[in-house]
């Protein structure tokens, strides 16, 4: 481990952000960084209230990789500061496998080229398979001429990653694509909304009032369930001369027929001066299908 380091702090590049699910996320949670060397990290999502726990185990040249992920979202006040209405509680998680080094030439390898003149700035990359479940419960209102029903909804999706860090020139470069399947609702094309229940109406001839019992935060709309095919970019400039910031340039996609969607925008985050990629938290601005989205994130890594 500490060779690895060693090597790392020679070629002039930044340490891997110790964890699996990189906090360089838009506004919905998703990213197609993840990013290792054996050690885990907290994350939380201030946007949509989403909490990640994660763990990458990656060593230090051409091995195989193996992590998990455990994530919640509480019913949470937070996401109306973004949204109208509340983000039901929803909790899971997920296993990565992958491989460390695909492509790029090991440590020891590009120590001897970098000292006989022949530097390559093609410096790591990490591949990896992410298998998701995730459980949400809410509720839902087709029209005034249906009762409101109760939901749960099991979601499962398989994304595969890859990622490669370059080094440019005064900075370094972190890419990432990721594609996969999901099986998804449209809760978010949904209007949020309060649904009560009537226990009774004034009388004639008083003041007119109602009582209700308030149920649960639900939605308004016809409800469906589909499967999707999200499609994520990012690409991360990790200038030398500020450590303490990145920026993250983004898109986030599906090209599935049922929710159909483009959104591209930009982030930045603050790191730790002499670690820039363990991301202390940052903000992103984005624009989703002709609306803005703001994304507010905080990590730590251990």
């Amino acid at each position: 481990m500490k060779r690895g380091l060693l090597a790392f702090t020679v070629l002039g590049l930044p340490c891997a952000l110790c964890a699996q699910t990189s906090a360089y996320q838009s506004a919905d949670g998703n990213t197609s960084i993840y990013l290792g060397n054996a050690k885990g990290n907290a994350i939380f999502n201030v946007s949509n209230t989403q909490f990640d726990l994660g763990y990458l185990h990656e060593g230090t040249g051409k091995t195989w990789m193996y992590g998990f992920d455990v994530t919640g979202k509480p019913s949470s006040d937070f996401s109306t500061l973004f949204e109208k209405g509340k983000t039901p509680p929803a909790a899971g998680g997920s296993a990565s496998f992958g491989y460390h080094k695909p492509f790029s030439k090991d440590l020891d390898t590009q120590a001897k080229d970098k000292k006989n003149g022949h530097a390559d700035r093609f410096k790591d990359d990490w591949a990896l398979l992410k298998v998701t479940y995730t459980r949400s419960a809410f509720e839902t209102a087709a029209n005034s001429t249906t009762e409101p029903e109760k939901r749960t909804f099991d979601g499962y999706s398989a994304l595969a990653a890859y990622n490669a860090l370059v080094d440019a020139a005064g900075a370094s470069v972190i890419l990432g694509a990721a594609a996969g399947v999901q099986r998804e609702n449209n809760r978010s094309q949904l209007k949020a909304a309060t649904i009560s229940i009537p226990l009774a109406v004034s009388a004639a001839g008083i003041a007119p009032f109602t009582v209700t019992q308030q149920a649960s935060s639900g939605y308004f709309g016809n409800y469906r369930t589909a499967f999707g095919s999200p499609i994520y970019t990012d690409a991360i400039w990790v200038p030398k001369a500020l450590h303490w910031i990145d920026f993250d340039a983004f898109t986030r996609s599906d090209i599935a027929h049922a929710n159909r969607y483009f959104e591209g925008g930009i982030g930045i985050f603050l790191a730790k001066s002499d670690d820039p990629t363990k991301v202390l938290g940052g903000v992103s601005l984005a624009w989703k299908n002709g609306s803005p989205t703001i994304g507010f994130v905080t990590g730590w890594s251990f």
